[in-house]
């Protein structure tokens, strides 16, 4: 079976986003965002569909952005929101042949640590009233709990490849997943390095995940 989609499926801060892109440009594949893809077709941002419909809101246009884009006939990497797995609809167009589910995953205490650096990094930016806690003080205690209710629902997608992104940097991880694929198709060559870049193209630290650039991000999921 033709490969026709690789989607990246995970908690918030798994790097989806990150590492997403670098498989994309590996497999000369287009990248889709799901956060991206619901803010381009609706015009405001996953938060600010959160605050103004509510959260069961916000889960229908993820779901449904996903399902879209998996029955687009132009293959791509997508990087899927969080609670995409919650749908079982969504679940089973993941399992549809064809389609590659790659499941990034790490230690929520690792996935907390990384929102208390982007909240850190926006308030350096200037940018702290956009950037508040949705869900109290503690992200690492409620990714925690959405690690345990969404464990199986992760599984159910039949994942071709479960990367630890509390283990490996974005390059490394993006490296396993085109591994599992098969190897590269385009883009970056066999035995070539790939580097997740920051803005203006500087390479990213070595646990170069995060999405403090992107303004007004908040969790949601």
């Amino acid at each position: 079976m033709k490969l026709r989609h690789v989607v990246l499926v995970g908690l918030m801060g798994t790097g989806k986003t990150t590492t997403g892109v670098l498989v994309a440009a590996a497999l000369g594949m287009p990248f889709r965002d799901g956060d991206a893809m619901l803010e381009a077709a609706l015009g405001r941002t996953a938060a600010a569909l959160r605050d103004e419909e509510g959260v069961e809101a916000l889960h229908r246009a993820e779901a449904r952005f996903l399902r879209e884009a998996l029955a687009a006939d132009r293959p791509s990497v997508i990087a899927a929101s969080a609670a995409v797995v919650d749908n079982p609809a969504c679940r089973a167009a993941l399992r549809t042949p064809g389609v590659a589910v790659a499941w990034l995953r790490a230690n929520p205490a690792v996935l907390g640590r990384r929102f208390s650096g982007d909240a850190a990094a926006s308030v350096a930016a200037g940018l702290e009233g956009t950037h508040r806690p949705a869900y109290g003080e503690d992200p690492g205690a409620f990714l925690a709990a959405q690690a345990r209710r969404r464990a199986r629902r992760f599984a159910a997608c039949r994942p071709r490849v479960i990367v630890d992104t509390g283990l490996l940097d974005p390059a490394a991880a993006a490296e396993r997943i085109i591994a599992a694929l098969g190897g590269a198709s385009g883009g970056a060559g066999r035995g070539q390095r790939l580097q997740a870049s920051g803005p203006g193209g500087a390479r990213s630290s070595a646990r170069g995940y995060g999405r403090a650039s992107r303004t007004g991000y908040q969790p949601h999921d």
